[in-house]
């Protein structure tokens, strides 16, 4: 497809405890795939004010030519376990000790806001956070696996589009490491590269994966979520059987 800028979400780097890349190796990643813009999501429990200063300078200054970086935080909450909610684009210093919080101070402060990998907290999302939230990560690429979505996230979507048509449904890759690169990628036909973040809010985007294609607004009807969920139970079946087995033989 022409014209069109294609990225990644929720992505680590070697300023997250738990991330193996250099921001120079992440503008590399991106260039050897074609990806035009990394929404970065680092452990906001990793930073304090001056190193996020730092994080947002560096990522302006490698953001040369065809790869740019987006400054971001993932952040989580005492008393909310499971429940990650990622802000991008993020440009000032933040520490809100509640999801509500989170929701005031990103007002303003982040150009796009998504709740992580909905499966960690069972699908439950305060209702301030419901009220604010600017999308739902429906496919997280370490959690659901590279190769489908989750009906369930994608059904916590569609309830809350009910009453807040906005929000919006992405593919996340939630990468530590750039090697093992799990293929979901936000595409923006027309090629807005000066506010890619702008072009997601408003759901002028596709999500494409390695199996499939969907919108932003990922308004699959009964039949269609049905037999994803039973692809889904057939898959997970396989894999619950794999680790049994590696158990056992391993």
């Amino acid at each position: 497809m022409t014209n069109t800028l294609v990225g990644v979400v929720h992505v680590h780097s070697d300023y997250s405890h738990d991330g193996r890349d250099p921001l120079e190796r992440l503008v590399e990643f991106a260039r050897e795939r074609g990806i035009g813009f990394v929404g970065l999501t680092d452990h906001a429990e990793d930073f304090e004010d001056d190193v996020f200063a730092e994080y947002v300078e560096r990522c302006r200054d490698l953001s040369q030519g065809d790869v740019r970086l987006i400054p971001g935080l993932e952040f989580r909450f005492a008393g909310y376990p499971g429940l990650h909610l990622l802000a991008l684009g993020l440009t000032r210093w933040i520490s809100p000790g509640t999801p509500g919080q989170f929701i005031e101070l990103t007002r303003g402060a982040a150009g796009f806001t998504i709740v992580a990998h909905p499966i960690l907290p069972g699908y439950r999302v305060p209702d301030d956070v419901r009220a604010g939230i600017d999308a739902i990560e429906v496919w997280n690429a370490s959690y659901n696996t590279r190769y489908l979505p989750d009906p369930r996230a994608i059904r916590l979507l569609q309830e809350i589009r009910t009453t807040r048509p906005e929000v919006v449904g992405t593919a996340g890759l939630d990468q530590h490491d750039a090697s093992n690169d799990r293929e979901t990628r936000v595409v923006v036909p027309g090629g807005d590269s000066k506010d890619p973040l702008g072009a997601l809010r408003a759901g002028r985007f596709f999500n494409r994966g390695k199996t499939m294609r969907f919108s932003a607004q990922v308004d699959w009807g009964p039949i269609g979520l049905t037999g994803l969920t039973a692809v889904r139970w057939a898959y997970d079946a396989v894999e619950r059987t794999q680790d049994r087995v590696a158990r056992l033989f391993g």
